[in-house]
């Protein structure tokens, strides 16, 4: 779950432990963006002692540090001013009654309007958030990303969806993983990308170019255009999505929950 800024993040496999998905929020005219997926996982201590989980990404990337999480709060040093900021937004953005979900924050860099975010499930559970230190001064550009982040943390949690490319699924295969059935992204699945295809692939079936890449993505950046009140033409499939995901009661009560907030 990453958002990057012109690659497509699902073209590889993913390793089940470290899973990633990259997003870069790119407006309406701007190109599409990239997504990375992290390849491995790696526990390790740093020189504080500090308990961290690594991931290997497909491009070179600089680590800045981590912050980590307990209970949503951040249990570590945060001795740079990048962890400060990165800290700052998740603050602002992701709703306190979630956060417990996050149990890391990476700062890393890689270069502007480059690998923007991205979210790892964390081998002992929870999830790992990476963010680009580059784009740390675009607010809006990472605030959107850290929304497009929340969203496949809900649609991809544990109980609803397993990663990986294992033969057997007891529900509806995608692109990362096994989706249960009665899941929001195997519904979304089913009607929007029947066979893992878009069922239309014309401009006015996507809210924008990078949510043609794969289905996990054009829910997120659905749900982003639902948050943001993206001006989405009314009687185009990318309404019919929104209107969708609208009905769905945990992403409906993200969505108010999220509209709360100041992300303006």
């Amino acid at each position: 779950m990453s958002r990057i800024f012109h690659a497509a993040l699902r073209m590889a496999p993913a390793v089940v432990l470290a899973t990633a998905v990259t997003y870069v929020s790119t407006g309406r005219d701007a190109p599409p963006p990239a997504t990375q997926v992290g390849t491995a996982a790696v526990t390790v201590v740093d020189d504080a002692a500090r308990v961290v989980e690594r991931v290997t990404y497909r491009t070179d990337v600089e680590r800045v540090g981590d912050v980590l999480l307990a209970d949503g709060r951040p249990v570590s040093v945060m001795d740079q001013r990048e962890l400060q900021t990165a800290w700052s937004l998740v603050e602002q953005v992701w709703p306190a009654e979630r956060r417990s979900d996050l149990v890391q924050i990476s700062v890393i860099r890689e270069g502007p309007l480059g690998l923007v975010g991205v979210v790892h499930a964390a081998s002992a559970g929870g999830w790992i958030l990476s963010i680009d230190a580059a784009d740390l001064d675009s607010r809006e550009l990472v605030t959107e990303t850290i929304v497009h982040e929340l969203a496949h943390v809900v649609t991809l949690a544990p109980d609803r969806f397993t990663f990986g490319d294992g033969t057997v699924c007891d529900g509806l295969t995608v692109d990362l993983g096994c989706a249960e059935r009665d899941s929001v992204l195997a519904r979304f699945s089913e009607r929007f990308w029947p066979e893992g295809r878009p069922a239309h692939p014309g401009a006015d079936g996507f809210v924008d170019t990078y949510a043609s890449t794969a289905v996990h993505e054009d829910l997120a950046e659905t749900f982003i255009a639902l948050v943001f009140d993206w001006p989405i033409p009314a009687g185009t499939v990318a309404a019919e999505k929104i209107a969708f995901l609208e009905s769905d009661p945990e992403l409906a009560a993200l969505h108010h929950e999220l509209a709360s907030l100041d992300l303006q």
